[in-house]
């Protein structure tokens, strides 16, 4: 009996060592884990900082930039997929100036780059073109990066392009991409706006009329003077037959504009009218009233009124816009011919790049 006791006890004592000797290596198999995490995480500092140099560098690049060559975006090329190696893509507006939000054609220094701007149409090209213009010529396929603008303004859709971290074949770890975000200005389609209309320069109470009405100074037409409930805003511009083959023209409107009780008129200086139409309609295609008189004539001066009441003025937005022809239909289906497309819109400049852990 005592021998079967000692054996019951030996038993005890050896189950205790075994289960020792398992809890020491579970213990030194975590300590040697920790000890090549912490290896691990050197390497990674050094990475990240690498590749936030390249992130900051890149998009310092691309927004202070137009790109090498600086018409890089002309290139017909593009528009069939093909790149040309040379081309280093900068998204920045060259020679031009931002006057009461709008981008003008004004500046006199060949050397002058927009501060903080950037070209939707120069963005588009790159989207195309990502893996070529962004991966291959910019990183050298050494990086994974994705590009992307969000506007502050909600009725804008965001752009996204490049590579898509995140999904369930992502091999960049989270803690691996560096992200640099910059609020800048974009000009969407403004470029094409021949008129923007929200151009009140209100004294007092008052606005002063700053281009020649034909309405003040004919005495057989409505006089167009401000009374005190609404003022006028009359504005001239000229249409050359040959446009109306390349260009689309269209009176385009804030969705606002229809409870703002504003009404209009559309004029040619041989064709005057006294027919004031009420404002109720976004896009109005403006072709078929310039084909009235453009047809035995290579041009025309045309003059465009609008009478706003004075407490809508400033629900009162209104833009006069040459689309080409062969950009219309594409707008269309894409709802961009609206309003807030033909103005200088601030948005969020997003570039993310990531080390490729394969």
């Amino acid at each position: 009996m005592g021998d079967i006791i000692k054996d019951q006890y030996g038993l005890l004592y050896s189950s205790e060592l075994l289960l020792s000797i398992i809890v020491l290596i579970f213990i030194i198999g975590i300590i040697s884990n920790l000890s090549d995490g912490l290896n691990e995480k050197m390497l990674t500092e050094e990475e990240l900082s690498s590749l936030e140099a390249i992130a900051i560098e890149s998009s310092d690049y691309l927004l202070n930039n137009p790109g090498n060559p600086e018409n890089w975006e002309e290139d017909e090329r593009l528009n069939n997929g093909i790149v040309s190696k040379n081309i280093i893509p900068g998204l920045a507006i060259k020679n031009k100036n931002v006057e009461n939000g709008e981008f003008f054609d004004e500046s006199a220094s060949s050397e002058m780059i927009m501060s903080n701007a950037i070209s939707y149409n120069k963005l588009m090209k790159i989207k195309n073109n990502y893996n070529s213009l962004v991966d291959e010529n910019m990183f050298n396929d050494s990086v994974h990066s994705s590009m992307a603008i969000y506007p502050l303004n909600s009725k804008i859709r965001p752009i996204e392009m490049g590579y898509d971290f995140g999904n369930e074949n992502d091999n960049v770890n989270d803690n691996d991409i560096v992200t640099v975000n910059r609020t800048v200005k974009c000009d969407f389609y403004s470029n094409f706006a021949v008129y923007d209309f929200n151009d009140f320069e209100l004294f007092g109470n008052d606005y002063n009329k700053d281009m020649f009405c034909n309405h003040d100074t004919n005495p057989n037409l409505t006089n167009h003077s401000n009374d005190g409930r609404s003022l006028w805003l009359c504005k001239n511009f000229r249409v050359y037959k040959e446009s109306l083959d390349a260009y689309n023209y269209y009176l385009i409107s804030d969705e606002c504009v229809k409870n703002t009780g504003t009404y209009w008129i559309l004029e040619s200086l041989n064709r005057t009218s006294e027919n004031e139409e009420i404002l109720n309609q976004e896009v109005i295609e403006l072709n078929p009233f310039f084909l009235e008189d453009l047809e035995n004539s290579s041009g025309e001066i045309y003059s465009i009124h609008f009478n706003v009441p004075k407490n809508r003025i400033d629900d009162f937005k209104t833009v006069l816009v040459a689309i080409p022809k062969n950009m219309s239909d594409v707008l269309i289906s894409n709802d961009e011919l609206n309003y807030d497309y033909f103005r200088v819109q601030d948005v969020n400049f997003i570039l993310k790049v990531g080390m490729n852990k394969i």
